[in-house]
């Protein structure tokens, strides 16, 4: 199971990828020929880029997130929105603490995941936005699942299950005495309570050991948006099983 930095390494591949072909289609639509002269001239002007000499760029994340920011307003405001400039500035930020090993917890990864899936969406890079809308919903998965158990685990839930499988237990206890009171101790009143007891212990145990999960209650779906009252979207895995 991938962790965060390498979720994080996969989001900056991802952005290299899905950037450059919009990119390198607004630049040439301004700058025509000259479009690279022009994006090298971003890398002079930051301390945070090693870049191969010659013509080359190398197309990783820090170059094409410095390209479009430094050449906003001049080449990308008609193309994207001032919401997408701001997942630019905050990617930049996540990128450039993430090359100086500074500490992202797992709540700033999913927020990288989101954000990038939104602007790459925005670019028209729909095979990697999907890819890392993907990896956020597995994260969230895994952060739901963990937030589950703390609640399982919590001194509060354990002694509400151990109230209840007592109160099983007592109930079984009183309805068999009930039944010995009733119908004394013949064959039949001995099986009836056997079976009462089997019952009572089974939910007493039941209660204990499986406890009930967290209800997630009515929500939208992080991936098609409708609204769902479960864990899982039944209209996403329609989708998937028809296509």
């Amino acid at each position: 199971m991938a962790g965060d930095n390498e979720r994080i390494k996969l989001t900056l591949e991802l952005l290299g990828t899905g950037l450059y072909p919009v990119i390198e289609q607004e630049m040439k639509s301004v700058y025509q020929d000259t479009w690279i002269d022009r994006a090298k001239e971003s890398f002079r002007n930051s301390p945070l880029t090693s870049q191969p000499e010659g013509d080359a760029i190398r197309w990783d994340a820090h170059s094409t997130l410095l390209i479009l920011w430094d050449h906003w307003n001049s080449v990308f405001r008609n193309r994207f929105t001032p919401l997408e400039r701001s997942f630019v500035g905050e990617l930049r930020e996540y990128r450039n603490r993430w090359a100086h090993q500074s500490q992202i917890n797992t709540d700033d990864t999913l927020r990288i995941l989101d954000t990038a899936a939104r602007l790459l969406s925005a670019a028209g890079a729909r095979k990697e936005a999907q890819q890392l809308q993907k990896e956020r919903d597995q994260l969230l998965y895994q952060i739901l699942q963990y937030q589950e158990q703390v609640i399982v685990d919590s001194p509060d839930n354990r002694r509400e299950r151990l109230r209840d499988a007592i109160v099983f237990l007592v109930c079984g206890i009183v309805i068999d005495l009930g039944i010995f009171f009733s119908y004394g101790t013949g064959g039949l009143a001995i099986l009836f309570a056997i079976f009462v007891t089997a019952v009572f212990v089974f939910l007493a145990y039941q209660r204990w050991v499986t406890p009930d999960k967290p209800s997630y209650g009515a929500h939208e779906c992080t991936n098609c948006g409708k609204i769902i009252y479960g864990e899982s979207c039944p209209y996403c895995s329609e989708t998937t099983v028809n296509t």
